[in-house]
């Protein structure tokens, strides 16, 4: 998908009112990364180069400066190059690719430095995400300029580009729609092909190959974990036997036009719950489900989600007698991290745990308020360590999370996943 100018130049322009007066932002590309020898990774773009330029290129960098008199933005990709392109397909080139966005100036990309030095001086402000993993030797080399130029103040991008991102377009909303459909068939092709004796690796192939059937990726390597793999959260050897009677825990979800989905469903292989398996998947259930009830309310906060899941799943357990003593002092004394050790729920967007504060902006920290464009996972899980003798042995070893898309809208939230089965 190709983001068109009208929307490239709405999006700056939110940007820079971000800005401060007289400052710079730099956004760099994603880096085009080895595997092994001359093999390389599939190219995937930065998520916020990619939502400020709809560009799908290595080695291209965004500089955008606000002063009092003018914004500026410049663009810098690699040159057209007719024996690279041979081997690696067309590039666009720094000429071309101003026209296609509507950007000020264009530069190859091996000017950076050299443009970046004429352009910042006595600039106040410079926003940068210096924690990047990619291109490590430039971002030192940029600090360096930054420093050179004794420009005081640097900030993250992330900071404001996050506010951007939090609130969905509609366009956005109905690529992640899309994203969220495939995924969901994917989960249910998992679920009516699974037998016993399949490997865990077969259950990811069905799924991935449905991914790539409808022109999408894995948003993060899959999870498919069967029997004790489960209670391991981000298992991704996926090369276990598969045994009847287990549970099967997947958590898998694709990326489609850069726009992620997110689902885990866990089920039993060819054959019914056991007792245990399930009032632990019960419970999660119904974790989940207060979990949604309260994302369907008005000005809920994100961290009021993941207290309803929490209050559920801590009741159940001591109903259970796996957690001792009375509501309040398990919450207080976090005894429930020995079976739920993470959070309930992440934005979603271009990335699977997307940018955004979880704060409101200008508070002492108060847990941000749940408004109509915002996307979040509500996935809440319980994990019994197959090898703690001091849990019950009918317990051990079970793994249960379940997880779905929920966009925030006006009239309360809608599960983009819900054609998945629970």
């Amino acid at each position: 998908m190709k983001i068109d100018r009208q929307t490239i130049s709405k999006r700056i322009k939110k940007f820079t009112n971000l800005m401060e007066v007289n400052s710079a932002a730099l956004f760099l590309s994603a880096e085009q990364i080895h595997r092994n020898s001359d093999v390389e990774h599939r190219f995937r773009q930065d998520s916020s180069f990619w939502y400020l330029t709809g560009f799908n290129e290595a080695d291209s960098a965004l500089l955008i400066i606000k002063t009092k008199k003018e914004i500026s933005t410049i663009i810098f990709a690699r040159p057209k190059d007719k024996e690279k392109e041979v081997w690696t397909g067309k590039r666009v080139g720094p000429d071309q690719l101003k026209k296609q966005t509507g950007f000020k100036e264009s530069y190859e990309y091996k000017e950076l430095e050299t443009q970046l030095e004429k352009k910042i001086g006595g600039l106040s402000h410079f926003y940068f995400e210096f924690s990047g993993y990619n291109y490590v030797l430039l971002r030192s080399k940029i600090l360096e300029i930054i420093k050179n130029k004794r420009i005081q103040n640097i900030s993250s991008t992330q900071n404001l580009i996050g506010e951007l991102r939090l609130i969905k377009e509609d366009n956005e909303i109905e690529l992640m729609k899309k994203a969220a459909k495939i995924s969901a068939e994917a989960h249910e092709i998992a679920l009516r092909k699974t037998k016993a004796g399949m490997y865990e690796f077969q259950i990811e192939a069905l799924i991935e190959g449905h991914f790539r059937e409808n022109g999408a990726n894995w948003a993060y390597p899959s999870i498919v974990a069967g029997g004790n793999n489960a209670t391991i959260l981000h298992y991704v050897n996926n090369d276990q036997k598969l045994h009847k009677g287990d549970l099967l825990l997947i958590d898998a979800g694709c990326e489609y036009e850069y726009y992620a989905s997110d689902i885990t469903r866990t089920f039993p292989i060819e054959s019914k719950f056991t007792k245990p398996q399930e009032k632990i998947y019960g419970l999660v259930l119904k974790a989940q489900q207060k979990a949604i009830e309260q994302a369907h309310l008005k000005n809920v906060s994100f961290e009021s989600v993941h207290l309803k899941a929490l209050e559920t799943l801590c009741t159940g357990l001591i109903d259970m007698g796996l957690l001792k003593g009375n509501l309040k002092s398990v919450l207080q004394k976090l005894t429930y991290r020995k079976f739920y050790m993470h959070k309930t729920s992440h934005w979603l967007g271009l990335d699977v745990h997307d940018v955004g504060s979880y704060q409101e902006p200008n508070s002492e920290g108060n847990s941000r308020i749940l408004k109509p464009g915002m996307v979040i996972t509500i996935e809440p899980g319980l994990y019994f360590d197959p090898e703690d003798i001091s849990i019950p042995q009918e317990f051990r070893g079970i793994g249960v999370r379940i997880e779905d898309d929920i966009l925030i809208t006006k009239n309360g939230a809608e599960i983009l996943t819900a054609k998945a089965s629970k």
